[in-house]
């Protein structure tokens, strides 16, 4: 195969492309977490991905104002970004059962999963800074989200994938982005700051170990 083929090949599958990409960092990024999962964690993730879910489809019908965001931010941010990334992916994969599955699911799943990875960074016991940093997070995140779910958009609708093109797709989504990041911006002003706290105590008890008592 010449290397003109080649590339009109690579561009007419430019779908399946982004897709085996797209799958190949969320399963890496799950092994991540494995390696270091604990009971507790497993069962944290549990408990803060069916209130996720819970939250995504009750409001789902107010379209991108959502308090998803936020909570997988404040979990990313106090329990650390491999903690965060599942909890994002596996509130994407849980409630799509019910708001329904398709071939972009992935790409919301690593999305929503990266918003949990790298709120992993910001340091959640800096208090009234934490917010603020927090606050900002929830902008870009909320357009670094757009930008990853509409390569799903791009690669499949495209007549012609290209640069051109995939700006075009994220200038149309733009809209429905500035909403997500507004709804990020207000839930993290109303609730942020006391969710901060509760799970910062939830931290506190998960980490406490019972000493064994000795006899003398």
């Amino acid at each position: 195969m010449g290397a003109e083929a080649m590339l009109e090949y690579i561009t007419f599958n430019w779908a399946a492309l982004t897709l085996a990409i797209t799958i190949t960092a969320c399963i890496a990024l799950a092994l991540r977490f494995e390696r270091t999962a604990n009971p507790k964690t497993i069962a944290l993730i549990g408990m803060l991905t069916a209130l996720t879910v819970v939250s995504r489809q009750l409001l789902h019908s107010l379209g991108e104002f959502s308090p998803v965001f936020m909570l997988v931010t404040l979990a990313g941010s106090v329990y650390g970004s491999s903690t965060g990334f599942m909890l994002g992916a596996s509130t994407i994969l849980l409630s799509n059962f019910m708001l329904g599955h398709g071939p972009w699911t992935p790409y919301q799943m690593l999305g929503l999963g990266l918003t949990g990875f790298f709120a992993g960074f910001i340091p959640s016991n800096r208090k009234r800074l934490t917010i603020i940093l927090l606050i900002i997070y929830t902008v870009l995140s909320a357009y670094a989200y757009g930008l990853i779910t509409d390569l799903f958009w791009w690669s499949a609708f495209s007549a012609e994938p290209s640069i051109t093109t995939y700006i075009a797709v994220v200038s149309a989504g733009l809209p429905m982005d500035t909403a997500r990041a507004t709804g990020n911006v207000l839930f993290m002003l109303a609730l942020g700051r006391p969710l901060l706290r509760v799970l910062e105590r939830f931290r506190k008890r998960l980490s406490a170990e019972v000493a064994p008592q000795t006899t003398s």
